[in-house]
């Protein structure tokens, strides 16, 4: 009897340690995979603290996805060549209409009345009719103006940066989580797998000595192993290779093009939105363009047409009374620019196809530029988390040998 509960004891003992393994694994491997993504903003006191490595390295990380965004999957020129001026045009044709019809009647008309009295009848309705055709060709001028300025002025790679980043980190977070969800699945799943297998030789091991100090010294290998290995085996290799019996490849590697889609998705949810893109070429310097070129070409327009129509308007006017008409004419037509960015939301999605071209690129990159998208967030703190789960290895390891050796 007495040889049966020893018996039934040690095997207890066994199955506890390979319970003790896998569980050591799994939860070294989740504290690892929650502790890239949080805590948002840095936690602890003095220089003992935690904060998500994708937090804490937003800018670089950005930084990385902006540069690869501009220079290998989608240009600001090549997006620029997409959009036709003549479209634009045609969107707001009854804007121009009706900006035309003001000009004429609100501005030239009103300001000068008892001049244009003396011009011939129908002359309203052919000037009218002169700036509505000359107002798209204005706004091709513009168009070709802003593409040559189109570097400087939209600066898309600190865009992409900014809205990554900061308060928006958020949203890089997501682009990991989306990217490499099945990926950070596989870690925390496999530290089962590998915290079972190391526990087979952490039986032997301890079946050989005998000794308590065996399972913290164990339990900081398995901690440390299935951590390593789980990171290893998301990027490589690069490429498929036979290993005797199988043939393997990195599992994000081999998830190229479902991770591009997913990529592309969120890139152009919530990064090059069309409002955002409306934002970038219609405000700040790309907006100061606008409205200067606009400005100055619809002046030049006014004045070209005062001098056809009404060639004696400085002399019964006065230089500052044509300059005072000049400057509404141009309000006039600076005053379509919001509506313009309104209508052209709709065209720009269409056109642009931002989600597609990103996600036909990205799954085109070569393996090692690929790699370096998802396994940025690990090669800063890599060695980090390795460690850590040999250290929550190896407090669990005590745990189990205070609760064999040393519990009442």
């Amino acid at each position: 009897m007495s040889e049966w509960n020893f018996t039934d004891s040690h095997a207890i003992q066994i199955l506890s340690i390979l319970a003790t393994s896998s569980f050591v694994g799994w939860i070294t491997n989740y504290i690892a995979v929650k502790m890239i993504f949080y805590p948002n903003e840095r936690v602890g006191f003095g220089f003992i603290g935690w904060q998500g490595i994708i937090p804490h390295h937003a800018i670089k990380m950005s930084g990385l996805i902006a540069q690869i965004l501009t220079s290998k999957l989608i240009r600001p020129y090549e997006l620029y060549k997409k959009v036709r001026p003549e479209k634009i045009a045609d969107l707001i044709a009854d804007l121009i209409r009706m900006r035309s019809s003001e000009i004429v009647k609100d501005v030239i008309v009103a300001e000068s009345p008892v001049l244009w009295a003396t011009l011939p009848p129908g002359s309203k309705e052919i000037l009218e009719k002169e700036i509505r055709e000359e107002i798209p060709v204005k706004i091709r001028e513009v168009y070709h103006s802003f593409g040559k300025e189109l570097d400087r002025v939209m600066g898309i790679e600190e865009f992409v940066r900014a809205s990554l980043s900061g308060p928006n980190t958020k949203y890089l977070v997501e682009v990991f989580r989306k990217c490499g969800g099945p990926e950070f699945d596989f870690i925390v799943r496999s530290g089962i797998y590998f915290g079972f297998l190391i526990g087979c030789f952490q039986v032997c091991f301890w079946e050989i000595f005998d000794r308590w100090w065996t399972l913290p010294i164990m339990g900081v290998v398995v901690g440390y192993v299935t951590n390593w290995m789980a990171i290893l085996m998301i990027f490589h290799p690069l490429e498929s290779k036979n290993f005797i019996l199988f043939k393997y490849q990195g599992l994000f590697l081999k998830r190229q093009k479902e991770v591009s889609r997913e990529f592309a998705s969120v890139i152009s949810s919530r990064v090059l939105t069309t409002e955002n893109l409306i934002r970038l070429i219609f405000l700040g310097k790309g907006g100061d363009l606008i409205v200067r070129e606009l400005a100055e070409r619809a002046k030049e327009l006014s004045e070209r047409k005062l001098k056809e129509k009404i060639p004696y308007a400085k002399l019964l006017l006065g230089n500052a009374k044509v300059k005072e008409v000049q400057e509404k004419i141009a309000d006039k037509v600076v005053g379509m620019v919001p509506e313009t960015a309104e209508r052209m939301k709709g065209y720009l999605e269409e056109t642009l196809e931002i989600e597609r071209i990103i996600s036909l690129r990205l799954s085109q990159l070569p393996s090692t530029e690929f790699e370096r998208l998802l396994h940025s967030v690990f090669r800063e703190d890599e060695l980090t988390l390795i460690l850590l789960g040999a250290l929550l290895g190896g407090l669990v390891g005590c745990i189990q040998t205070y609760l064999l050796f040393f519990a009442p």
